[in-house]
């Protein structure tokens, strides 16, 4: 029981990352279609925070994985 507790909170987990991977790089596209001029630092900032939710996406992914092939 407490294993699958424990999953559940993993896969709440990865569904929240994905979303907010999906925010992050819909705030990128949208700054790319619109062709508007962004500063350095914000540029810096969303790659910052896309490449920092596929790491953690990754290492959710990674704990969930051996559980649901055992």
């Amino acid at each position: 029981m407490i294993k699958n507790d424990n999953l559940g909170k993993l896969q709440h987990q990865l569904c929240e990352l994905k979303l907010e991977e999906r925010r992050v790089c819909s705030d990128i596209r949208h700054l790319v279609a619109r062709n508007s001029t962004i500063d350095f630092a914000k540029a810096r900032q969303l790659n910052a925070l896309r490449s920092g939710v596929k790491k953690k996406i990754a290492t959710v992914e990674a704990k969930i994985l051996p559980n649901i092939i055992a």
